[in-house]
């Protein structure tokens, strides 16, 4: 009896694998139909994109999975067996920066208001804010590890602060960059960032000191997706700039070798970068260079309708350009702003731990047995 007058078999469950045992089988049909139109020249020919649709209907398996199945064992003469290790990326890998930037705002914008920001009142208002990640305690214990939050335990209290050599080194360049401010000198940002051949618009946030999402968009300060997506190809992109706009000739554009979602391995001159970071250390907020890279992603993603790379890189060329000195000027506006918020923080975390003697400051685990409950 034919195959195909059989009933249809019980479809492969969507997401199982497909061992080997399976893919023989597909094999065999396979063969078995085209033994049948060799042995039976004056019964119609079945066309192969037929033969593919018989095979999936009587075996259960999807028509793409037989399709596969057959082109390897065209090529190879054999087939192989399935890859069934997921790699499961991790908390810190699904969190991209823009939402850890978002975090640390949150935490920063408790201590502004004069309110001790404690682990699980930090939990509530994440949780509660629609634009951010829905955290579990743990998880959440490890994205405040991985932005360098510290607690500072006193008596019934455990609060939320930085780190204590990230304190210090924020308020030497805070420091430094003031008194540069007060000489006039010329003061340079650089960063690298990356772009997707298909980016487009995802999302977008407004910071709270623009009015209107308009505004946002006329002063460069729309933001969109922060970390890469891993999907298709990408340019790894470095520039350098001052309230005089984008330094000319300063742009370095090149393709991704890899699609690893740290694209901070390929940016030549890495000793460096790594030394940059070390130096500052680095805050997003405080580099205007991350506004100006907003705005250039936006006119990419604004008018992207090829998705191919050499469109994206001309696009991206154009972006800079559209980056005019008074929106760098507004964007270190920004930026200064956000230097005497860290002040102010500073003021208040101080003010805070002199209130009692004995604190004492605790690391952030990654278990739930951290002293976090109060």
């Amino acid at each position: 009896m034919d195959l195909v007058d059989v009933s249809p078999s019980k479809k492969n469950p969507r997401g199982k694998f497909v061992g080997t045992d399976q893919k023989q089988i597909i094999i065999n049909m396979y063969k078995d139909k085209v033994k049948q139109q060799l042995e039976n020249p004056d019964s119609p020919k079945l066309t192969y994109r037929q033969m593919l649709l018989e095979i999936s209907k009587s075996s259960g398996i999807g028509q793409r999975t037989v399709q596969t199945t057959l082109a390897e064992y065209k090529t190879n003469g054999t087939v192989s067996s399935p890859n069934k290790k997921k790699i499961r990326p991790t908390i810190l890998e699904k969190v991209d920066s823009f939402d850890k930037d978002a975090i640390r705002r949150k935490i920063h914008g408790f201590w502004l208001n004069r309110e001790v920001p404690t682990l699980p009142k930090m939990l509530v208002a994440i949780n509660e804010d629609d634009t951010l990640p829905n955290f579990k305690p743990s998880s959440f214990r490890k994205i405040l590890k991985d932005l360098q939050f510290v607690y500072a335990k006193k008596s019934r209290n455990s609060a939320l602060i930085e780190r204590e050599d990230i304190i210090i080194w924020c308020g030497r360049y805070l420091d430094q960059i003031r008194k540069y401010r007060e000489q006039n000198r010329p003061i340079y940002y650089l960063d690298e960032t990356w772009v997707n051949a298909g980016e487009t618009h995802s999302r977008a946030w407004r910071d709270s000191t623009v009015n209107s999402l308009r505004d946002a968009f006329l002063t460069g300060l729309t933001m969109g997706q922060k970390e890469p997506s891993g999907k298709g190809k990408r340019l790894i992109v470095l520039h350098i700039g001052s309230t005089d706009g984008f330094l000319p000739g300063g742009l370095l554009c090149f393709e991704s070798k890899t699609q690893s979602t740290d694209y901070h391995d390929e940016m030549n001159g890495s000793t460096f970068f790594e030394w940059f970071v070390k130096i500052l250390p680095y805050h997003c907020e405080l580099n205007p260079i991350e506004l100006a890279w907003s705005s250039v992603k936006s006119y990419v993603r604004t008018h992207n309708s090829t998705f191919k790379l050499k469109d994206v890189k001309e696009l991206l060329e154009r972006g800079v350009e559209y980056v005019t000195p008074e929106m760098w000027t507004n964007f270190v506006g920004h930026v200064v702003k956000e230097e005497e918020k860290f002040w102010t923080i500073d003021s208040i975390t101080d003010d805070y731990m002199d209130e009692e003697p004995g604190r004492h400051i605790l690391t952030i685990g990654d278990t739930s047995s951290d002293s976090d409950s109060n």
